[in-house]
């Protein structure tokens, strides 16, 4: 991306594209003119402007695109600034005509960092190789100005090995310089696997040895992939100075210390322990979901908050980081050693993982929480749909264990081995009913009442009978659709209020912003903010108004993407038993079915309004100018 602050237009600026051809294994490289703002800034809101052009029926067809594309701000010096974003017509999410639908996946590391170094903005793949590839991303020495050199090589020492394996094996060969994305098992065992996810490499995981990726998690990305027969992107250069402005130092101060990001740093800088707390927020209101989104009421939860953990005296929880951020949101867990000292490293125990693979099925001790987290990792899957597509597994066999019908591969709530022995027969694909995730396994069983999932996508782990939001989520759950604990937060059950929630671009929308501009959630910058660190960078005009303006329409065009591939209101539902009422969750019910269709016929008709008032409701749409 260009950077010259007498710029003043998008028209100005312009952006690198590289075509990948995988069954040709050739590339081609093209600068392409920015002609508005969604163009200059890049992300979600580029991605979904490229992926309008480009439908599909089948989201394993060779032809289909898998897009890989940085924000303005991947690589930067702004703090956080290191998001990967993978977009596709997911294997997952679809209509009820059966037809995919586009969505994003993204993750942090080092992996966009380096991209960035090398000159890339994008990379388009179609195709599929014969044999199993890993594309070699390489600074030509000779002609720097050139652009990287691609060199298509044999993955074939790569295949069925686990993810920390594949990455300790690529950076033996490539490293220093270099860091990865890469599959696993699950993502190459892609025809039962709908919910493989990609891994990118981190510092902390190449220093230390460690299973420490992030990963791009939803959506079955990792598929995608693994169904054009490549295992592994390598982006190999040195360091290079990272673009910065005038005000990012100031920026970056308030971002590691300033209250936006105070709910995921640790207390000793001021913080309120990281997403990990949700356990605590959550549980005592009873409205932790257990066995498959089913509170108990109880407090069998408990042992695993963090406090508890520690108290054992068996575990060490280190705070640590992705690179060059200040935030230290990871909480790392090592058995502790002789020394008293951080010893083997365990997983890392974020919220999500955490309750979708242990309280939601029945589990409550942080030994086996912990070897599950860790295995989900390096089968390479995503945890949010992994664990409630187990979850709904405990739950029909709990329903049919004395009738004959539960299923034999199937584990029962609590039962650490068989769940083991489940999730690595899942990612190696030899469980492919489970495999194709909750709505699949729902409707082949024929009971889809407490299948947890909207449009496909398995639910994160809050309660969707707190969150009236989740149906118009773009790309699963929270990390698309900020409504997912403001009834804990503000306590609001009216139809206005919720209405509002969903469709503004201060609440339920804000996500958007930082997945179109290259930034992790965990900022907390304002819209204010954010407007002067681009503005400071491009010197382009741009205001907290400008940046509504853009996730709105960055909204709609993935919306318009759902109408176009089929979506029809029967689309945007939440599981039928999202309306009982649980007497067990001490937080208001509100969300009833007749609550919820006349707030579903007010959002859908808000949105469609949206669509014609941006003139994004046609094949062609206007260009945003600043």
């Amino acid at each position: 991306m260009n950077e010259n602050n007498t710029n003043t237009s998008p028209q100005d600026f312009s952006f690198i594209r590289y075509h990948v051809d995988l069954a040709q294994q050739s590339s081609e490289r093209s600068s392409i003119e920015c002609s508005d703002l969604e163009d200059v800034l890049g992300g979600i809101a580029r991605g979904f402007k490229f992926l309008e052009k480009y439908p599909v029926r089948d989201a394993y067809d060779p032809d289909a695109v898998l897009l890989l594309t940085l924000g303005l701000l991947s690589g930067t010096q702004f703090m956080t600034g290191l998001r990967s974003y993978f977009l596709a017509y997911s294997p997952l999410k679809r209509s009820s005509n059966g037809l995919p639908s586009a969505m994003w996946s993204a993750g942090s590391g080092k992996f966009g960092t380096k991209l960035r170094f090398l000159g890339i903005d994008e990379i388009v793949f179609s195709g599929r190789s014969e044999k199993p590839l890993l594309l070699h991303l390489r600074q030509n020495e000779d002609q720097p100005d050139a652009g990287p050199q691609f060199h298509f090589e044999d993955a074939s020492f790569l295949v069925g090995r686990r993810v920390n394996d594949k990455i300790q094996t690529l950076n033996e060969r490539y490293g220093p310089d270099s860091h990865y994305a890469v599959i696993g098992p699950s993502g190459e065992n892609y025809e039962t696997v709908r919910y493989a996810a990609i891994a990118l490499s981190t510092e902390n995981q190449l220093n230390s040895g460690d299973p420490k990726p992030r990963f791009c998690g939803r959506g079955g990305m990792g598929g995608i992939m693994g169904s054009k027969n490549l295992l592994a992107i390598v982006a190999d250069t040195p360091d290079a100075r990272a673009a910065s402005a005038s005000n990012f130092k100031a920026l970056n101060k308030e971002v590691a210390r300033g209250p936006g990001s105070a709910r995921f740093r640790d207390d000793a800088t001021d913080g309120l322990g990281g997403t990990w707390a949700n356990y605590v927020a959550l549980n005592d209101q009873h409205a932790l979901p257990e066995r498959n989104f089913a509170p108990t009421g109880t407090e069998v939860s408990v042992p695993l908050y963090r406090a508890n953990v520690q108290q054992t005296g068996n575990y060490v929880i280190k705070d640590e980081s992705c690179y060059r951020c200040g935030i230290k949101c990871h909480k790392n867990v090592y058995d502790i050693g002789e020394d008293g000292k951080a010893g083997q490293f365990r997983a890392k125990l974020d919220f999500e993982p955490l309750d979708l693979l242990a309280s939601n099925l029945g589990i409550y001790d942080v030994d086996q929480a912990c070897t599950l987290v860790e295995l989900v990792d390096e089968m390479g899957l995503d945890s949010i749909s992994c664990g409630t597509t187990l979850g709904y597994t405990m739950e029909y066999n709990d329903r049919h264990k004395d009738d004959g019908l539960a299923l034999p591969d199937g584990p029962f709530y609590g039962d650490f081995e068989s769940t083991h022995k489940a999730i690595a027969a899942i990612g190696e694909g030899r469980l492919p009913l489970i495999g194709q995730g909750t709505d699949r396994m729902s409707e082949h069983l024929h009971e889809t009442g407490y299948a947890m999932h909207c449009k496909g996508l398995e639910l994160p782990a809050y309660l969707p009978q707190t969150n009236p939001g989740y149906p118009w989520a773009l790309a699963g759950g929270h990390m698309s659709m900020r409504t997912f604990l403001l009834l804990l937060f503000e306590g609001e059950t009216g139809m206005d209020y919720w209405v509002d929630a969903i469709t503004n671009p201060d609440k339920g929308l804000i996500p958007l912003r930082d997945d179109i501009i290259g930034i992790c959630k965990f900022a907390g910058m304002t819209h204010d903010q954010m407007a002067e660190a681009i503005s400071s960078m491009t010197g382009l005009a741009i205001t907290a108004d400008t940046f509504r303006t853009l996730i709105i329409r960055t909204f709609l065009r993935g919306y318009r993407l759902e109408k176009l591939q089929g979506f029809t209101a029967d689309d945007y539902v939440l599981p039928l038993e999202s309306h009982k009422e649980f007497p067990e969750i001490d937080l208001p019910y509100f969300n009833t079915e007749s609550f919820f269709a006349e707030l579903k016929s007010r959002v859908l008709n808000t949105f469609d309004d949206l669509l014609e008032q941006h003139d994004l409701g046609t094949e062609t749409a206007a260009p945003l100018t600043t």
